[in-house]
């Protein structure tokens, strides 16, 4: 019993020594997170509300603010974390753009790969429509009709982009790409002023933002879903009664199989990472083991306050999917494993989309 004791007596020791370690590391100190998009859009309302809610689970209680760093589909403010002091006091809060990886963007300075993942949140993503495209949209495959519409997006090689236009691609519809938008508040702007028809958002941005405010004027076509541990693609919890873009081609082209054709094996290349942490918590590379294991447990201890799953679930109307950050480490190193066949496509398609 003595030993019993005295090794329990040491745990407490060791676990009270480590707790007053971690407080040391943000006792007084201010966390910046840095939003790779602009105020107003889907990234930023998810980040604020980790924001209000994420100091409360750091040992030393620092202040938690926001800047956003829009840009560039992204990638100006995930190349500002990559050069931050790697010392816990400035992270990520990100939607990442994956193909600017896959296909080795020049302007990218700091890999995906080469981040600390902290923790990510699983999503879906919405396609949506104007219902008065011509000659009008009234159910989703109504969409098959359609001549010549503007699809917004962000710049031709943001995921956001290729998530739209190879889908539409791989159903032949004829339409105008414009991929020229800084964020997503600026495509829902345009689309509620008719200057483009089609646009698409995470489960934030159409439950949050889309949907209260032009419910009426939109219908959801389909979601991407994440894939599933047996490699499927079930519709998400989310979203149990909006098709999946395989339902959807299936509805259209019942004789057509998806699996072997080039341009949905490039889609899911890049969506599966995106939509599995289609937000993600990130620490800039060297960041010191310790300060990392305090930001982790930090995100997984939030993630069991109900007033923050509340808060979140509010947004995007059910709880959200955290992802660990080992498990988006697992992710993030998968980037390097897309089949150069697949990346050609993607370069070719994104040149055809610039001279559409």
């Amino acid at each position: 019993m003595t030993w019993t004791m005295l090794i329990a007596a040491g745990l407490i020791a060791l676990t009270t020594l480590a707790e007053k370690a971690e407080a040391q590391i943000y006792r007084g100190k201010t966390i910046t997170i840095i939003v790779n998009y602009p105020a107003g859009g889907p990234t930023d309302i998810e980040a604020r509300i980790v924001a209000q809610h994420l100091p409360a689970h750091i040992p030393g209680n620092p202040t938690v603010v926001v800047r956003n760093v829009g840009g560039a589909g992204g990638l100006i403010g995930s190349n500002q974390l990559g050069e931050a002091t790697p010392n816990g006091e400035t992270i990520g809060f990100f939607t990442q753009t994956m193909t600017d990886q896959i296909l080795g963007n020049p302007s990218m300075r700091t890999r995906y790969s080469d981040f600390i993942p902290i923790a990510g949140v699983e999503s879906p993503l919405v396609v949506y429509m104007r219902k008065d495209t011509p000659p009008g949209v009234s159910v989703p495959t109504d969409l098959m009709k359609t001549k010549e519409f503007k699809a917004l997006s962000l710049n031709a090689q943001n995921t956001n982009t290729m998530n739209q236009t190879i889908a539409l691609d791989l159903l032949g519809v004829k339409f105008q790409p414009i991929p020229s938008y800084r964020g997503l508040k600026d495509v829902e702007t345009a689309i509620l002023q008719n200057i483009g028809q089609m646009a698409n958002s995470s489960l934030s941005g159409w439950r949050g933002s889309v949907e209260p405010t032009m419910g009426n004027i939109v219908i959801p076509l389909w979601q991407l879903a994440p894939r599933a541990s047996n490699g499927g693609y079930p519709r998400s919890k989310a979203l149990p009664d909006l098709q999946t873009f395989e339902e959807f081609y299936a509805r259209v082209f019942p004789d057509k199989k998806l699996a072997g054709n080039i341009a949905y094996e490039a889609l899911r290349a890049f969506s599966n990472p995106q939509l599995a942490m289609f937000r993600i918590a990130l620490a800039p590379p060297n960041t010191p083991p310790a300060t990392v294991a305090a930001l982790r447990t930090a995100f997984t201890e939030m993630w069991k306050s109900r007033q923050f799953l509340a808060d979140y679930s509010k947004l995007i109307h059910t709880e959200p999917i955290m992802i660990s950050g080992v498990d988006c480490q697992d992710v993030l190193a998968d980037l390097g494993k897309v089949r150069q066949e697949v990346k050609d496509y993607l370069i070719n398609h994104t040149s055809q989309l610039l001279t559409r």
